[in-house]
């Protein structure tokens, strides 16, 4: 059970503006690093969500939960570490079926949106969304005021198995497609280990409380080479597990990340449309037995 008192403390913090310390300990004694943290779902992110357009943010939906949330929409369960990641291996959909249930809160264009979306997958990948039955363990599509968020990967432990879109910030494809590609196990792309030679982040763009090297460990850090599998696929701007380029940015006039000197990229990052082909390729790696090349043998 967590302490009451912190979360009077952490409350407190919050209307502060100190909300980039955002992870909670499930006992009084855990130090910020240490095991047994955990994100929570945050009202504060959902009320961001209401006021969000993205014609003028300039920003995904799935950014508004940056400073609650692990690299801006991605939920923690209490036994993962700061930058930690499940094994690649032991995180999948087994025969790549994923039972879901929709929660009844969504109306019928809502669900039909979700299930598009899932049709999507389906009409690109092996990977199968089918609606479940008496599964045991099964994807959660939820709604609640909390922003668009995901755990990464299948948890043996069905309460982690969750994903959420707040309507209707976050009712569009790009945005459940994103969510549900966490779901199945993989992380944004601009925390590749190799990610350095294709964008530029500047941490004097991002708004002012955030520009501290907790907030970037939690948020912009890489992962090392033994904790992803790339498969040798190449960096992907246009992928749809990719943030803005205005991600956490104080300005409109200053973007956080800008694409390395000679990429010849000039479009925004990321993707609203759905996964890209290069999205389509690695889940096929993952799931589909595709004649993939590991880098991490």
């Amino acid at each position: 059970m967590i302490d009451l008192s912190l979360l009077v403390a952490l409350a407190a913090l919050v209307s502060c503006g100190l909300a980039a310390d955002f992870r909670i300990p499930i006992h009084r004694n855990h130090r910020r690093g240490e095991r047994n943290f955990a994100t929570k779902p945050s009202l504060e992110v959902g009320e961001r969500l209401r006021h969000y357009n993205r014609r003028v943010n300039k920003t995904f939906a799935f950014e508004q939960g940056i400073g609650y949330y692990y690299q801006f929409d991605i939920m923690l369960k209490p036994d993962v570490e700061q930058n930690a990641i499940l094994p690649y291996d032991n995180n999948r959909w087994p025969n790549a079926i994923v039972p879901y249930v929709i929660a009844s809160t969504f109306n019928d264009a809502e669900r039909l949106m979700i299930e598009e979306t899932m049709s999507h997958y389906a009409s690109l990948t092996c990977v199968r969304f089918k609606k479940r039955t008496t599964e045991r363990i099964f994807l959660k599509i939820d709604y609640t005021a909390s922003g668009c968020w995901s755990y990464v990967g299948r948890s043996p432990n069905n309460a982690y198995n969750l994903v959420n879109l707040q309507t209707p910030g976050c009712m569009t494809t790009g945005t459940v497609a994103h969510e549900l590609m966490h779901a199945l196990g993989f992380y944004h792309e601009m925390s590749r280990p190799d990610r350095d030679d294709y964008i530029q982040i500047n941490i004097s763009a991002l708004v002012r409380e955030y520009q501290t090297e907790s907030f970037y460990n939690a948020n912009f850090a890489k992962y090392a080479n033994e904790q992803v599998e790339l498969y040798n696929i190449p960096y992907n701007y246009g992928s749809v597990m990719h943030y803005s380029k205005y991600a956490g940015a104080a300005s409109l006039d200053s973007p956080v990340m800008m694409p390395t000197p000679n990429r010849g990229w000039t479009a925004d990052f990321g993707n609203e449309h759905g996964l890209s082909a290069v999205d389509v390729r690695a889940i096929k790696c993952m799931y589909c037995n595709a004649p993939c090349q590991r880098s991490n043998l």
